[in-house]
């Protein structure tokens, strides 16, 4: 449903390295760039001002852009795939990233959720992180991943 929304809206965003990056792809070619792990907000905060990253992109380099973003008030909807894992490497498990980013206050919605994801996935004025709870497929399905 996320990819859709976005698709439906003509939003283009900035996809991280991660799951995220398939965005880039049909049906959905939503994405516009993509540059390495953790990059999506940094590079969306000055273009698109819709970043797509996954739970472990975020922790691992991203959080200092999101940072950045909040600091400046930078218009900026930064939208964060809670798969507790990750899904490009192995399935590794990755910590749940809303409590390195409470200072943010984001919102947390299931992946199932269209009319919640409705509402939010929109341009904001202001800085906006959305959390979507979702799973990560098995085995040869994982690259066909819906959010």
């Amino acid at each position: 449903p996320v990819f859709e929304i976005l698709e439906s809206r003509r939003m283009s965003v900035v996809a991280d390295a991660g799951c995220s990056i398939l965005t880039l792809n049909p049906p959905y070619l939503l994405g516009i760039a993509t540059y390495g792990l953790g990059t999506a907000i940094g590079v969306a905060a000055r273009s698109t001002g819709v970043a797509l990253i996954g739970d472990y992109g975020l922790i691992h380099s991203g959080i200092q852009s999101l940072i950045d973003a909040y600091e400046k008030k930078t218009p900026l909807l930064c939208i964060v795939l809670n798969n507790r894992c990750m899904g490009m490497t192995g399935g590794q498990e990755s910590p749940d990233p809303a409590r390195y980013i409470s200072w943010a206050d984001p919102v947390t919605v299931g992946s199932g959720d269209n009319e919640v994801l409705r509402r939010l996935l929109v341009p904001p004025a202001e800085p906006v992180t959305v959390i979507v709870e979702g799973t990560c497929p098995e085995g040869r399905y994982h690259e066909t991943v819906e959010c």
